[in-house]
Formats: structure tokens, sequence, C-alpha cells
């Protein structure tokens, strides 16, 4: 016949068990330590020369220690459409890369936002815009529409190039 367990005996296999569990998840940091940490900066819209048509630029910075990917952005003026430029054609973007600790920037001449058919926009109004992502939640800022010859917002140069 086997002896009685004392009531310690239990609870201390369980108790060790416990701690290492705790200790496992812990020693992986900050929770949040391998996901994305997105923000968007310096968003704004071109007043379009055409009215059929606008521009958008912004920049995504990633702080975060895992990649994510920008899968679509809407716009609360017209229909909202990633496009990049290759040469003298501009290509439609199915997604970007946002990597790592890097950012993602979409600026005249290269990576843009193309907006159909947005109604007058004109200085000093905004248009809203959400930016979606393959694993980070949504992001929504309200970007200043500006002038043609004005500077982009961010611009140190004060210059019009953008």
């Amino acid at each position: 016949m086997r002896p009685a367990l004392k009531v310690g005996a239990v609870a201390a296999p369980v108790a060790v068990l416990a701690a290492g569990a705790a200790l496992l998840l812990w020693s992986g940091g900050d929770a949040a330590a391998g996901t994305a940490k997105l923000a968007v900066r310096d968003a704004y819209v071109r007043e379009p020369a055409n009215p059929a048509e606008a521009a958008a630029y912004f920049s995504i910075g990633n702080s975060g220690r895992a990649d994510d990917t920008l899968t679509a952005v809407t716009a609360s003026a017209g229909q909202a459409s990633m496009h990049t430029t290759n040469g003298p054609k501009m290509v439609a973007l199915a997604a970007a890369p946002i990597p790592a600790r890097g950012r993602l920037d979409f600026s005249p001449g290269a990576n843009h936002l193309m907006i159909d058919d947005p109604g007058p926009l004109k200085p000093g109004t905004t248009v809203r815009l959400t930016f979606r992502f393959a694993k980070s939640e949504p992001i929504t800022v309200d970007a200043p529409v500006i002038g043609i010859g004005a500077a982009a917002p961010g611009d140190d140069e004060g210059g019009a190039g953008q």
C-alpha cells in the first residue's frame, strides 16, 4: 500500500509549473514587442488641377519589431487606390510593405494614392483617409488639402517640390 501524500506534495509541483509558465511569458518582454507599431505622418492631398482626380501623399512609420503591410486606403471624397510610378507608367499597388523599424513613403513621383472623382477640393479643407493593414488596426487621419504650389507638410526646405 502506498503512503498517503502530504498536503504540500501536489501543491509544490503545480506552483513550479505555474512559475515556469509565467517566466516563459514574461521573458518574451513586452506583449506587443513582436508587433508593428504604426503611425501615419504628414498626410496631405494636393489640390487637383483636374477635378476628376487628386493625389494624396503620406508617410507611415513603424517603430515596432514586426513588419506589416498596407493593404488599402479609403477616402471620404471619391474612390481611392494605391499606385506606384514605374518609369513613365503608373501601376496599381495591391499592397505595400512596411518594414519593422522602418517606414513607407507615398510621395510625388513614387508611391501615391489616387483619388478618383473627389469632388471640389480646395485648400483649407480636409479629406479623411483610413489606412488598412494586414495585421494592425486601421488608422484614420484628416489630410489637409494644400494648394498646387504650396509646400508639403514636413517639407523642411519650404519649396513646392512635393
